[in-house]
């Protein structure tokens, strides 16, 4: 069965892994240098996940303000009822702030080839294809 190359794109760039090696062209914004680099010249390739755990605990943060806010749950400590409508848009549009970030973060990573010359970071790849991609490079790279 013939195995066709695997690539995966980021924001800024591009990297398609073949039999040969490994082929990185820039596009997007802050595109990195296009360059081929053979296997033997590779040191490593790494899956970065940033963390989601500040923004999304700001999200959790702003939706129990809104929720106090808007069901008036600390009522018997104060009235919220002249600041409810303010107190709950400003609490809204935070927890919708934070959850654009958590979800990006989430969802894409970067990889990080570092081989003989300087590393090379794309941006904003996608997890899963990040993956496939790495677990492809071990294989292939085990097997040469």
């Amino acid at each position: 069965m013939k195995e066709e190359p695997l690539s995966c794109r980021g924001i800024n760039g591009s990297i398609r892994l073949s039999k040969d090696g490994l082929t990185i062209i820039g596009i997007g914004l802050g595109s990195v240098q296009p360059r081929e680099i053979r296997f033997g010249d590779v040191s490593s390739i790494v899956v970065q996940r940033k963390s989601v755990v500040p923004f999304t605990s700001s999200m959790i943060l702003a939706i129990i303000v809104f929720l106090i806010a808007k069901y008036n749950l600390l009522w018997f400590v104060v009235g919220l009822f002249r600041w409810e409508a303010l107190i709950t848009s400003v609490a809204l549009i935070m927890a919708i702030a934070c959850a654009i970030p958590a979800l990006l973060r989430f969802t894409f990573v970067n990889v990080i080839v570092r081989s003989r010359r300087e590393p090379i970071v794309l941006r904003l790849v996608p997890g899963r294809c990040a993956k496939r991609l790495v677990r492809r490079f071990r294989e292939i790279y085990a097997g040469s």
